[in-house]
């Protein structure tokens, strides 16, 4: 029975990053996509003076807790599950991987790469790495 929980637990997470896999590369706003059937960048977007974006319309992501938890959540389960006995191994991971998907917005169309998401992204994964390690002991 364990080892049918564990799988299920594999395949949601596995799951979940190829969403936020989607969701990160997609070449435009995913949800400005299915509301107004464009490929635009932030339609309906209002930039402030530091160069971050506010929606208007709905919260896609332009404001940056929505960063926070996923790589909380990704890092979390991942270090939980896959990374228990090879810590150090994990955190590397997770700081690269969050590194290169903001990074990557320099290059696909239609994505901007912003600092403050970059920075939440970050966040998100140092919080589950602080709370990994308290649940650890």
């Amino acid at each position: 029975m364990n080892n049918i929980i564990l799988k299920y637990i594999n395949y949601v997470y596995f799951f979940s990053i190829l969403v936020i896999l989607i969701f990160y590369l997609f070449p435009g706003d995913i949800v400005t996509y299915f509301i107004y059937g464009e490929l635009k960048h932030n339609v309906g977007v209002k930039h402030d003076i530091v160069g971050s974006s506010v929606h208007w319309v709905i919260n896609t992501g332009g404001y940056s807790i929505n960063h926070t938890i996923i790589f909380f959540y990704i890092t979390f389960t991942g270090l939980y599950f896959f990374f228990k006995n090879n810590f150090s191994i994990g955190i590397l991971t997770f700081i690269f991987f969050s590194i290169i998907l903001e990074i990557l917005h320099l290059i696909i169309p239609n994505r901007s790469f912003e600092f403050i998401d970059l920075i939440s992204n970050l966040v998100g994964v140092i919080l589950a790495l602080i709370l990994f390690r308290k649940f650890k002991k």
